[in-house]
């Protein structure tokens, strides 16, 4: 008996891969907003890590100025017979200034010939910078007319200034008309914790400036009238009179024991 061939040549072939087409179910509306709700998460867990990484890189980046200015700072005092710089606040203007920051330099020196720039040679002005301080408004709406005008970097030297008994308690000297008042390195009781470089609030932001107090306006930092920045997540980076930086909650400055000299 001979099989009719021609039958089975006229039958459809269907390939595996249009079977398996056929058999696949399209998405769901359900199903992409799931898909789109997790790609959302990730997407803000992924910008938060990024977030926290940059404030990171921050910090270690002011606690390298903060370390190379301290650096700085010793060797000058060691070239100056163990005497500190002039504090450069507001209150006055003194050639003997650690730091020349006054913007009318029709009438002041420049930032580059500030003394504490000798010992570190050409350096650029966002050493004296925290990466994280980058707004000025607050500082310029109540500086900006002074005659003086405002403090655009983020570190201050530590000045009692001088007492009722004419004793200056340090730790930078100070210069008022012709009368001198230097502070020596061996005045410093427990170097190691008494702050000499401290970073300030840049603005009235919550988050850089704890307690509301006026953002930073000069060189000087004094005590209990100025705040520590709380900028890096609630901490300041400091450098102490033996030259170690650290990142300390912004309320250590609040004790005198870790600030003044002869304490």
């Amino acid at each position: 008996m001979l099989t009719d061939y021609s039958i089975l040549l006229k039958e459809p072939r269907t390939s595996k891969a249009s079977a398996l087409s056929g058999n696949a179910a399209a998405f769901t509306l359900i199903e992409l907003l799931v898909v789109v709700a997790i790609i959302g998460i990730l997407a803000a867990l992924l910008l938060s890590a990024v977030a926290s990484a940059k404030k990171k890189a921050g910090q270690v980046q002011c606690l390298n100025n903060l370390k190379q200015i301290g650096t700085a700072m010793m060797l000058y005092v060691e070239d100056n017979r163990s005497v500190f710089p002039g504090m450069a606040c507001a209150c006055n203007y003194h050639p003997q200034d650690w730091i020349y920051w006054r913007t009318n330099t029709a009438l002041y020196p420049p930032f580059e010939k500030s003394l504490i720039l000798q010992p570190l040679g050409s350096v650029k002005r966002s050493l004296f910078r925290c990466p994280l301080d980058r707004n000025d408004d607050d500082r310029i709406a109540i500086f900006g007319a002074t005659h003086d005008g405002p403090y655009l970097f983020s570190y201050s030297f530590t000045g009692y200034g001088v007492n009722s008994g004419l004793k200056n308690i340090g730790m930078s000297s100070v210069f008022e008309g012709e009368d001198s008042y230097r502070f020596k390195k061996e005045s410093i009781r427990h170097p190691s914790a008494k702050i000499m470089l401290a970073e300030e609030p840049g603005s009235n932001n919550s988050s850089d400036n704890p307690i509301g107090k006026k953002p930073i306006q000069d060189g000087r930092w004094r005590p209990f009238e100025d705040v520590l920045t709380s900028r890096h997540g609630g901490r300041a980076v400091v450098t102490f009179a033996d030259g170690h930086v650290e990142a300390v909650n912004w309320k250590f400055g609040d004790a005198e024991s870790n600030s003044r000299p002869d304490l």
